[in-house]
């Protein structure tokens, strides 16, 4: 699958998934989206804080099926940080 991460940056990816951002006690802080690379390594964004949790959910669902019904998706305008 192929994903835009920025203008020009297109990458193989063979797996994404989507879990909430736990600090430890249970308390879900963000939406966390990781990302396993064709070369094996691992890249972990998270939505900003200024990204309510219900939007940064759905944003990243809505991504993940684009994504796995078409075989490629635009990152790069979601609203993330890289871990």
């Amino acid at each position: 699958m192929r994903v835009l991460f920025a203008a020009g940056r297109v990458r193989e990816v063979t797996d994404v998934e989507v879990v909430g951002m736990d600090v430890g006690d249970g308390q879900i802080i963000g939406t966390q989206v990781n990302f396993i690379m064709a070369n094996g390594n691992r890249v972990e964004f998270i939505y900003r804080d200024d990204v309510p949790i219900e939007e940064s959910g759905q944003s990243a669902i809505e991504f993940v099926q684009e994504l796995y019904k078409t075989g490629m998706a635009d990152f790069s305008q979601e609203r993330v940080e890289m871990l």
